[in-house]
């Protein structure tokens, strides 16, 4: 029930944020100094999320966002996750679109471990 509750906040953030603006999940300094004074276990998930994201590892970053998404963060970190969640969702649709291989296994992937209904 989790899982599907923090699917359904990812969606909803997803939405908005491609709703926004020209570049609205871009990642801002604000949303970089939301983490600044996080615990050790949430910086390194924000890091390791944000490293994987820069570098189109998909599953990864996707994974560690949703980590943090589950943790107790602040507001300000929560807006910055999901912003972050909801460009590397758009940037993965897109690719995998283009026929990136690494996009749709990311997506199969996905699908393949999301909640059966």
């Amino acid at each position: 029930m989790k899982k599907l509750l923090i699917l359904a906040c990812s969606l909803v953030a997803c939405i908005l944020v491609a709703g926004c603006g020209d570049k609205p999940y871009t990642i801002s300094k604000e949303d970089r100094a939301a983490f600044k004074n996080a615990t050790p276990e949430v910086m390194q998930l924000w890091e390791e999320g944000l490293k994987a994201d820069k570098a189109n590892d998909y599953l990864t970053a996707g994974n560690k966002y949703r980590d943090l998404l589950a943790k107790s963060i602040t507001p300000e970190q929560m807006a910055a996750v999901q912003t972050a969640l909801g460009g590397l969702n758009i940037r993965l649709n897109e690719a995998a679109a283009k026929g990136d291989a690494a996009a749709r296994k990311a997506l199969e992937t996905a699908r393949e471990s999301a909640p059966r209904r």
